[in-house]
């Protein structure tokens, strides 16, 4: 079907600079895309278009005037610490000390499904990159960043934790045990509501900025190549993914994308490999 109206708007920009010193060469490359992603109408006869069923829920909904495949769950207030905070907040069905409390987004004293709200875009505002190449003599240094900004990302691995499978998460260990031991990680359940419900609790930033390359070479000299009848000769060692910094809390925040109202889901993605090179050419 010819399922939406979809504008992506931004500004592309490129920056180079080089400069040379007699044996001291450099270079300095910048590049960045701001990104805005808005739907502009429905063409399926709906208003919204909800997808991907996590936990007897959908975690993202589609609607106009928002980016596509937004986050739609439950906004956390905390966690409640005794029976007396159960009774004084607001009515949360089938709900004990140690579980997620709810916001009360509609304001009528009832939390339910239509409290859920936006929690986010999985699409980034901002992905950028830069680059310096270094040179002095026969000597020669590159290093490579890339990142992104302004994205969220959904751990649903972690939400998988209650349903008899592996624990991959450290925050577990933070989980609340008793009055006062945590406001954020909610007692142990195996699954269900409202701890493995989709929510905050489970939108995580996606920002992130990773040394993607370094690369670390030396040609020798020509008066020493050609002794060996070689035109050129040079070494080097390179390191691929060498250090990512985010508060991501995943293997990895570069989730990848799929169907474009699925975008930004974590399921329990494989991470980058971090590799070494030496060679010689």
């Amino acid at each position: 079907v010819n399922a939406a109206d979809v504008v992506n708007s931004g500004i592309d920009f490129t920056v180079n600079y080089s400069s040379k010193a007699g044996k001291f060469n450099y270079r300095i490359g910048l590049l960045g895309s701001t990104v805005k992603n808005e739907v502009l109408a429905l063409g399926t006869g709906q208003d919204t278009i909800p997808d991907v069923a996590i936990t007897g829920e959908f975690a993202t909904l589609t609607t106009i005037g928002r980016p596509i495949g937004s986050f739609y769950g439950y906004k956390v207030a905390g966690v409640y610490q005794n029976a007396e905070e159960v009774a004084q907040f607001p009515s949360q069905q089938a709900v004990k000390p140690g579980d997620l409390r709810f916001e009360d987004v509609n304001g009528d004293g009832i939390i339910n499904s239509r409290d859920r709200t936006f929690l986010g875009s999985p699409i980034p505002n901002f992905i950028y990159g830069f680059n310096v190449s270094l040179e002095y003599g026969g000597l020669d240094l590159s290093v490579d960043f890339n990142g992104v900004s302004g994205n969220k990302i959904l751990n649903s691995k972690k939400m998988a934790r209650g349903f008899g499978l592996p624990n991959y998460e450290a925050s577990f260990l933070d989980r609340w045990t008793g009055e006062g031991t945590s406001n954020t990680e909610p007692r142990i359940m195996n699954g269900g509501y409202p701890n493995f419900s989709v929510s905050e609790n489970f939108i995580e930033d996606g920002d992130f900025l990773r040394l993607r390359s370094v690369v670390l070479g030396y040609t020798l000299p020509k008066s020493l190549t050609a002794k060996w009848f070689l035109s050129n000769l040079r070494v080097y060692v390179s390191a691929n993914n060498l250090a990512t910094w985010t508060q991501y809390s995943g293997y990895t925040p570069e989730i990848g994308s799929g169907a474009v109202t699925r975008v930004g889901i974590d399921g329990g993605i494989y991470p980058v490999s971090k590799t070494f090179l030496f060679g010689i050419n």
